[in-house]
């Protein structure tokens, strides 16, 4: 530590923390499981993660045109890495499913684990979970929480150590109401009520949760001195927010890690089962494969083809759970240590999900590899892997790939 320039870093890096931790702490982030909605495109919402993917698929075929546009015998260093990585999946390819079955499995075991790892990758980009559009927020659009966004023109941002709000609309003395109105609900539909009866109650319910949601927004802006107690009306409470140059809602940013939504990873997953069916029915024919399924022959054999087709269904729920679980922990643990400390702290946390990413998409490309290829393979052991006649005998070793 006698190097003035160690020292030198040192203070530096600390003071960054001071200041990080103490003075430049953002509002608690807002975590949503469910993908934000940006618009409507017919019946369907259009939420954050379509966007997100639709990029993604972007990027990689702008990379893909970037990088294979002057391909050369001699590689330039864009054409190297791409060709280093193209052979090492296509030899993993080759030494799992056989050199036969690798043409066919090794166009969508890359696939799928490029459009994986750009995508994890792509989701640490500053901007994710950053930019995007401010949703007011008041008892029609309710919300739990919610931040004083400041407006500038056409652009609303938060300000430094700005805290977020939270809203209890069950803490309300107004959500008496709603409990008593759902007790009636519960009798009219047991005594058999009329469709016009329920309907009243329902309404008179809608009526009273909205008026439990005014009290919550209302007290809790109270709570933070927001608005002065004089104030007893949450119109009159926003108009006033309005007024200053600021306003009452969430964020909903732009761009979200599409594996965070579980439609994505699904999605995926049910792609890849879909191609390692196709491929077992066409490398076995369609009887022959069904009948890994439900099996006659004997009763053992009926029960163990009922376990694999259990077996089927877990693994896509086991390929998305696996993904879209690993992908939104490492989203929160991100979102929650760059509030708690904004320089320094995070950024090792964010080379732990660069490495996380590519792993991720890496195992799913995998799964989806062993998979099919034990869907090719028969049940008599019979050689589909590659020339294995004995399936307990190891694999061979890497077999050279020719270009």
């Amino acid at each position: 530590m006698k190097n003035p320039r160690t020292i030198l870093i040192t203070v530096g890096a600390l003071v960054l923390l001071l200041v990080g931790f103490v003075f430049v702490r953002g509002p608690k982030p807002i975590i949503e499981i469910r993908a934000e909605k940006l618009a409507d495109i017919g019946p369907f919402p259009f939420v954050n993660t379509y966007l997100t993917s639709t990029v993604v698929v972007i990027v990689i075929s702008l990379l893909a045109i970037w990088m294979t546009r002057n391909l050369t015998l001699i590689p330039n260093k864009a054409q190297n890495l791409l060709e280093a990585i193209v052979d090492a999946m296509y030899t993993i390819c080759i030494n799992t499913a056989g050199p036969e079955n690798a043409k066919r499995f090794f166009p969508v075991v890359m696939t799928i684990f490029t459009f994986i790892w750009i995508a994890n990758w792509m989701a640490l980009l500053p901007f994710f979970n950053a930019i995007g559009g401010v949703q007011k927020v008041d008892a029609h659009h309710w919300h739990e929480e919610a931040v004083i966004f400041e407006s500038a023109g056409p652009l609303s941002f938060i300000n430094l150590n700005e805290k977020e709000l939270e809203f209890e609309e069950i803490e309300a003395p107004s959500w008496a109401d709603v409990e008593r109105l759902d007790e009636q609900i519960a009798e009219a539909e047991t005594a058999a009520a009329s469709a016009g009866e329920i309907r009243l109650l329902e309404e008179e319910r809608l009526v009273a949760e909205e008026h439990a949601r005014e009290e919550a927004i209302l007290e809790a802006l109270h709570k933070d001195k927001v608005v002065p107690e004089s104030v007893t009306s949450l119109d009159e409470a926003i108009q006033m927010i309005e007024a200053d140059g600021k306003e009452l809602g969430v964020l909903i940013p732009y761009f979200r890690s599409m594996n965070t939504d579980i439609n994505s990873p699904l999605s995926i997953a049910i792609m890849a089962m879909i191609f390692v069916e196709f491929w077992g029915i066409t490398a076995l024919g369609f009887f022959k494969y069904g009948a890994k399924f439900l099996n006659f022959s004997s009763p053992i054999n009926f029960i163990v083809g009922l376990l694999e087709l259990v077996a089927e269904v877990a693994r896509l729920i086991s390929f998305t759970f696996r993904l879209f679980g690993n992908m939104l922990a490492g989203e929160i643990l991100l979102l929650v240590m760059t509030f708690l400390a904004p320089f320094l702290v995070a950024l090792p946390f964010y080379g732990l999900e660069t490495f996380v990413g590519v792993i991720q998409a890496f195992v799913f490309a995998m799964l989806t590899l062993l998979f099919a290829s034990l869907a090719v393979s028969s049940h008599e052991g019979h050689d589909e892997l590659g020339g294995h006649d004995d399936p307990d005998r190891p694999l061979e070793g890497p077999v050279p790939v020719t270009h």
